[in-house]
């Protein structure tokens, strides 16, 4: 693990990631090989936004806010 703590795409353990968002039911699983491909070993925490790819992530009020999360990570 990184010093500062935050997780990085080669942290993780499993060939697939998973996100979910139990509010709008999304789901998505996603290649950790291909995620690496594109976005290089990107800190997870920036990630989720850009895969998630939802209209609410980047909303201003915290209470409309997309609610997507890793599903199984354990650090």
């Amino acid at each position: 693990m990184p010093r500062d703590g935050a997780l990085t795409l080669s942290d993780v353990r499993h060939p697939t990631l998973t996100i979910v968002c139990e509010p709008c039911g999304r789901r998505g699983w996603y290649s950790v090989e291909r995620l690496m491909a594109k976005h290089g070993d990107a800190k997870l925490l920036y990630l989720i936004a850009d895969i998630a790819d939802c209209p609410k992530a980047q909303s201003t009020n915290i209470y409309d806010r997309c609610k997507v999360r890793y599903e199984g990570l354990t650090a």
